[in-house]
Formats: C-alpha cells, structure tokens, sequence
C-alpha cells in the first residue's frame, strides 16, 4: 500500500510498504482524509514535538514514522477477537491510548501520560518496523481509539477532530468564562479553532492575532469578533483598542510568542496559556505576574475533550470547513507538504490528504 514515510530528518518519501496486519484488538481502517499538522511539519525538520510539548524532553524520531494523527476513514476489517459491527462504519481515528496505570491516568490527566503510543508520532512502536499513522491507504488501530462518526459530520469535517480536541483543551486551560475576553496569538489551525470553541462557551470579545493576512481572513470566517497584524511597535495598543481599550481576561498562545510581548495585555486574575515551549531562555520581569496573573502552558487533550469536540461537530456550533484551504490525494503528499510547510506563500491554514 501508499504510505507516506518519514525515514529521517529531511528525508520524507511516498512509498509502497506492506500492507499492515491485523492483530487481537484491532481493526483495519481505509483512510479517507488526513490532515497535516504543524507537528507533522516539525518531525519533518527533526522535531519530537511530543516529546518537547508534553514531556519537557528533548528525545530523537524513530526512522520510518509513517505520519499522520489527525484521521478519519471506513472500517475495512477487524480482528477474530474484535466487534464485527465495526466493519463499515465510518470513523475518526483517536491520535493516542495511554496506559491507564500511571499517576496522570489515575487522576484523570491522560494527556500528560509519559507512555503514550501515538499514531503518527513515533512513541510506542518500538518493536514495529513501521511507526504506523493515518497517511497511509490503511491504517492498524485498536478499535478502542475508534469513534463512530455521526450522521451529520462528513469525514472531511471530522479530519479536524484532533486539532478540535487541542483547542477545548486549551481554551479550557485560560479558564475565560461568559462574558469575558480572550485573545489568540496565531491564526493556525488550533488557533482558529479556539475561536468558535471559546464563543460557544460564552466569551464576549474573541480577538485573533497573527502575522499572516489570509490566515486572519480565515480567523474572520470562524467568528472572530476582530482581528489583529501582528507586526510593528504599536500591537499592544491596537490589542487593547480591539478589546473596548480593556486588558483581556485570558491568552492563548498557540505559537511560542514572546512572553514579554502579549503578557502586558492580561487582566489582574487572568490565565495566559501557551501551547508552544522552546528550548531558549526567555527572561521577562515577573511584575507581569503581579495581581495573581497565571502563566502556564497546555498539551494534547483529554478523552472526554475530544467527546466535546464531536460534539461541537454534531451540533454545527463549530464548521471547520473555512479552515481547509488546500486538499491533496494522498499520491500528491509530497506537493501538499510543501504547501503546509510554506504557508505565508500558499495561504495554507489546513491542508487534508485524501484517500479512496
């Protein structure tokens, strides 16, 4: 079958690999959309963004990561030990399973799991010639990382489930509340994403900021009440003057902004949450802290976060379709790559794969 593999830093490859078994618990899933993620441009670029996000860890990619997390398709067979009603259903792949032992298991914080296996990233396939993941015609998944599609959610909107899942997670984290105002640094996938997440929950005020033009057109389209170019001296006062000329009351930064440029514009109480950690120092006077503002950071989602993302599908109180701007066939990865991983000249926002 196609696959795309990712063989080492750099060295990204559409190839015929074979075709995967079946083993006790599992089921085989015909894969019908795929997005590319940021992360999987990172792992590209020699990255284990993984590892760095949710660890605090520096840790090398396995070679022949098949790459992908962000799946929907058709059951095409199961396992003798697994539900025959699986078959022919359409479905969304859960990108992780974590062990269900550990300390962060136990206390309902799976998404801090340090043995996660993770489709598409590498972690957890030690003992497989390939890191299996959804950019493949057939993907091997254990039927519990499966989630029945609703009648109204097609599989192209569900392919954004994951990416859905990362931003509950995260506009849960800041804690903004009705009535209250949130801004969002970059207008990626996430970023967008938070937009319509945070107005279901009832935040007046939802500003974008982001580098690129299109990608705020595309943060318009998803309901942003404003939107802010994030370049020259003045941003933090056009921030404020989007805002009512009021600090806001939470900050999501999907993008590893510096801190000591977008903590100025949080309110005393307020949560500034980032989603991008780096390795590099980055001083900055705590006085921004003072009047109990919060500064902390957020990673993957929890289960009963993506059942909310499905939800939030189901109920239309989320259309993603503005923020697919590019789709490719899955023989066209290498293209669809390069427009993802190029997107202040493409435009790309999110950029889906298809399969048959």
């Amino acid at each position: 079958m196609k696959a795309v593999v990712l063989r080492g830093p750099g060295d990204l490859a559409l190839l015929d690999v074979p075709e995967p078994s079946c083993p006790p618990g599992h089921a085989i899933v015909r894969m019908t959309h795929c997005g590319i993620c940021g992360s999987d441009v990172r792992y590209l670029h020699g990255d284990n963004p993984w590892a760095k996000q949710t660890l605090g860890e520096k840790r090398p990619n396995p070679s022949n990561i098949i790459l992908g997390h962000e799946a929907t398709g058709v059951v095409e067979r199961v396992a003798p030990d697994a539900d025959p009603a699986w078959i022919g259903k359409r479905v969304a792949l859960i990108a992780f399973g974590t062990c269900g032992e550990c300390e962060y298991c136990r206390s309902g914080r799976e998404q801090l799991c340090p043995n996660t296996q993770h489709l598409g990233h590498g972690a957890g396939w030690a003992d497989s010639p390939y890191c299996y993941g959804g950019m493949a015609e057939r993907v091997p998944i254990l039927t519990n990382w499966l989630r029945e599609l609703p009648d109204s959610v097609g599989n192209l909107e569900a392919s954004v489930l994951d990416p859905l899942g990362v931003a509950v997670h995260g506009v849960g984290r800041t804690g903004v509340r009705a009535g209250q105002s949130l801004l969002v640094v970059g207008a990626g996938p996430v970023g967008v994403l938070a937009v319509p997440v945070a107005r279901h929950r009832g935040a007046a005020r939802v500003v974008v900021a982001d580098l690129n033009d299109s990608a705020l057109a595309v943060a318009q389209r998803m309901g942003a009440h404003s939107v802010l170019l994030a370049t020259g001296g003045d941003l933090q006062a056009r921030a404020r003057d989007a805002n009512g000329g009021r600090l806001y009351d939470a900050i999501l930064d999907t993008v590893g902004a510096p801190l000591g440029l977008y903590l100025p514009l949080l309110e005393r109480g307020g949560t500034m949450v980032t989603m991008t950690v780096r390795d590099t120092e980055e001083p900055f006077p705590t006085k921004l802290l003072a009047g109990e503002r919060t500064l902390t950071s957020s990673c993957n989602f929890r289960f009963d976060e993506y059942e909310e993302a499905v939800r939030l599908l189901e109920s239309g109180a989320v259309d993603p379709l503005p923020m697919i701007t590019h789709r490719y066939p899955l023989t066209e990865a290498l293209e669809a790559f390069r427009v993802a991983g190029n997107k202040d000249a493409s435009g790309a926002v999110k950029v889906v794969l298809t399969g048959s």
